[in-house]
């Protein structure tokens, strides 16, 4: 198996396969509600709002590996919360997530190998970092989204 298959694969465990971490984006986020996904404690940032910039940076790094512009014009902004956080703007923000994920696994899989360790045009790093930085961001993001559920399960 390829090093960008397990990359891929690696990336939609995290969704909602089974990674090393043994927790994953659906477990918390599926039975979440839209008021519990805006709530915020203290002057952290809401799920909402983590989910989006996950979204967000998903998007910028398929982008980028596909030597397109990382950011365009109707991208929503990082760390994105709408105005309507009503429970259909919700499943439609969990929608975009599973197609951000799908989307960059599948640029990940279908990356040329042989180009894995070049940099990526118009940066100073190479495919494998902005992969790699692809599943720590989820890894940690996942971490405070588990956090904030239980918040929002308890509060």
């Amino acid at each position: 198996m390829s090093t960008l298959v397990v990359l891929a694969e690696s990336l939609q465990h995290l969704y909602h396969g089974e990674p090393w971490l043994d927790v994953t984006f659906m477990e918390h986020l599926q039975d979440m509600t839209a008021e519990e996904a805006g709530r915020r404690f203290n002057t952290s940032h809401n799920t909402w709002e983590l989910v989006n910039h996950l979204i967000f940076w998903h998007q910028n790094v398929t982008r980028k590996l596909q030597g397109e512009k990382p950011e365009q014009d109707g991208d929503l902004p990082d760390f994105y919360f709408p105005e309507n956080h009503g429970e259909n703007n919700w499943q439609a923000t969990l929608h975009r997530l599973e197609h951000s994920i799908t989307t960059m696994a599948e640029t990940i899989r279908n990356f040329p190998e042989e180009k894995l360790w070049t940099n990526v045009p118009n940066t100073q790093h190479n495919t494998y970092y902005y992969i790699q930085g692809i599943l720590q961001h989820a890894a940690y993001h996942l971490g405070q989204i588990v956090m904030l559920h239980k918040y929002a399960e308890n509060a």
